[in-house]
């Protein structure tokens, strides 16, 4: 299949500036030491699959957001057309090994996605793929890109599917950023999510503290006893006022962070 990549470059009229755009993957390069926390290495799964798991496969063209993903909603970029022209990928591609690896690994990702005739037109039917591209030739395509080895893609793609909402808690801790990407549009949705999780946190902790009060009330405690439940409550304590504190400095943080990007 012969497609033109000609009017790429004029219309760019640089073809690596482009393909940087399109393919660059430094901001989860910058945490690959810490990405086993959001995914497994190799962790791709076909799209029927996403399907019965009744995820929503959202059509993105950031390559840092393909195959991210958060409660029911999966990010997948469409393959570029450029890609299936042999002598666009080995003139523009192939003498550039930092933008080699990221489109290999982004081409094995496809391999791996795509493995069935039922994800072939599921990819059809959300446009991921060209429309004119048939089941056969996509299947010889697939045949020669599939068989490159994990350690010649880049870092990133070493790994599938990514927890989106654990790279931004990575970004949080180690980049000092906020967010990678954010999820919450507005604040209500963003509360909701957070708050959630401490009311589930606070439920806990009363049924502990509520425990520890009837063992205290029974003539049968310890003394020993009786000192254990009086630090573990002090512990319950100041746990649960720094984890509020914490939560407070993140929204005061996060609001400053967005005020900023605003103005400037």
């Amino acid at each position: 299949m012969i497609l033109i990549s000609s009017e790429v470059v004029d219309k760019y009229r640089d073809a690596r500036r482009y393909l940087h755009q399109e393919f660059s993957v430094s901001g989860l390069n910058a945490i690959h030491g810490y990405l086993w926390m959001a995914g497994r290495v190799d962790g791709f799964r076909p799209l029927h699959w996403q399907r019965m798991m009744k995820r929503d496969i959202v059509i993105v063209e950031d390559p840092g957001l393909h195959l991210l993903w958060y409660d029911s909603t999966i990010f997948v970029k469409p393959l570029p057309v450029c890609l299936l022209d042999y002598n666009f990928f080995n003139t523009h591609i192939c003498p550039h090994h930092t933008l080699f690896t990221a489109v290999c690994g982004f081409l094995r990702s496809y391999a791996l996605l795509i493995r069935h005739e039922s994800d072939f037109r599921i990819a059809h039917n959300l446009g991921l793929l060209p429309q004119d591209m048939t089941w056969i030739q996509w299947g010889e395509f697939a045949y020669h890109i599939s068989n490159i080895p994990l350690s010649d893609v880049n870092e990133r793609f070493q790994y599938g599917e990514l927890r989106l909402s654990r790279v931004n808690l990575i970004y949080n801790f180690f980049r000092c950023r906020p967010w990678y990407y954010k999820i919450h549009r507005d604040y209500q949705s963003w509360f909701s999510y957070e708050l959630g999780f401490m009311l589930v946190v606070f439920a806990y902790v009363s049924v502990v503290m509520s425990a520890l009060q009837v063992m205290l009330t029974t003539p049968f405690i310890s003394l020993e006893v009786s000192i254990l439940c009086y630090w573990a409550s002090i512990a319950t304590t100041l746990v649960i006022v720094a984890v509020f504190a914490w939560q407070f400095v993140g929204i005061v943080f996060i609001y400053c962070f967005s005020c900023f990007r605003a103005l400037w």
